[in-house]
């Protein structure tokens, strides 16, 4: 998921993602859906998810995004931003590999349509592993493309609601995130988002896609203390506990406000589109931060009396304690607590 506010209008908007089904062009090692097959790599009803656009702003919601699988290989994403556009939504954005927009004639018309945000996806700043990440050779390249594509159309005042990358922070990038950061901003990139990786697919039980935690806060240390001193990028991180960020940050209002990941997260509503073929139900529906907190994360004993549980602190992720156990939170909530007193 993807609904960061940004300054503005925007800033307070209900927001709902609409998640059009699996199909995709890529073949990601650490793809949430995992190894979907072909009946599960097909598309939602268009009739159900054009009712559902409709109804979901009917019912107070003012920005929408489109997920998948992969949104631009839908074959009539233009036709739904466009009735996105026509009721009304202020906010109409994706969330995409990124693959198509290398073609910039098919970017500038879904900016046509009614597009005004977009957050692409990519996980290094080196084609081998990129390539590697996605199963899909020379999608590097067009990733690449497709982040000019959109430093254009953004300076040209057409994505009105701006651009980010959506980076899955995982054990083959956690060491260079400042390269990475360097690389990007090189690029005219200014805002990128890092995900601690959900373990899932190839990436299930495995310590080589995810990292221990004790890795990633030095890293997120070395990035901010770079991006504070040179870069200057809105830069953010989610689905890391409290307690793995760097204590400095912790002890800064400010740097909390400004780093952590879930302060920025727009109260999101999402709808699944799943082929009927395959199961009873076609549309699920629930609350993106609920489904954390309340099937996807946990809270280990040590965090348990914790005073940020809940309120600041979403948990980690259940497949990252099933590698690496509880042992590293005994007394981080005491250091959190201590960090966080004076401010």
């Amino acid at each position: 998921m993807y609904g960061s506010k940004i300054h503005g209008d925007t800033e307070h908007l209900q927001n709902v993602d609409i998640n059009l089904g699996w199909a995709c062009n890529n073949n990601c090692l650490f793809c949430s859906n995992g190894q979907a097959t072909p009946a599960q790599r097909n598309w939602g009803d268009h009739d159900e998810i054009k009712a559902e656009i409709i109804a979901r702003h009917n019912q107070g919601a003012e920005s929408i995004g489109f997920l998948g699988g992969e949104p631009t290989i839908y074959p009539k994403i233009k036709q739904l931003i466009r009735l996105a556009k026509h009721h009304g939504y202020k906010r109409i954005s994706i969330c995409t590999n990124g693959r198509k927009l290398s073609e910039n004639s098919f970017l500038l018309e879904l900016i046509e349509a009614g597009l005004t945000r977009v957050a692409l996806s990519i996980h290094s700043h080196k084609s081998s592993l990129e390539d590697e990440i996605t199963g899909r050779k020379g999608s590097f390249e067009q990733k690449i493309k497709a982040i000019s594509n959109l430093v254009a159309a953004k300076g040209a005042g057409l994505l009105p609601d701006g651009f980010s990358l959506n980076v899955v922070l995982h054990g083959k990038n956690v060491n260079h995130l400042v390269d990475f950061s360097r690389f990007m901003a090189k690029r005219s990139v200014n805002d990128i988002r890092f995900n601690f990786i959900r373990p899932a697919y190839k990436a299930l039980h495995s310590k080589t896609w995810v990292p221990s935690l004790k890795t990633v806060t030095p890293s997120l240390l070395s990035v901010i203390a770079e991006n504070e001193s040179r870069l200057f990028l809105t830069m953010t991180f989610a689905d890391i506990p409290l307690c793995k960020f760097p204590w400095q940050v912790l002890a800064s209002r400010q740097l909390r406000d400004k780093y952590i990941g879930e302060n920025w997260d727009l109260a999101t509503e999402v709808t699944q589109h799943r082929p009927i073929q395959y199961q009873e139900q076609s549309t699920n529906r629930f609350n993106w931060k609920q489904q954390r907190q309340e099937k996807l994360k946990s809270y280990p004993a040590p965090c348990l009396n914790c005073p940020y549980k809940a309120s600041s602190c979403e948990g980690i992720w259940q497949g990252y304690l099933d590698i690496y156990g509880e042992a590293e939170f005994a007394g981080s909530a005491a250091m959190v607590q201590a960090s966080m007193s004076n401010t």
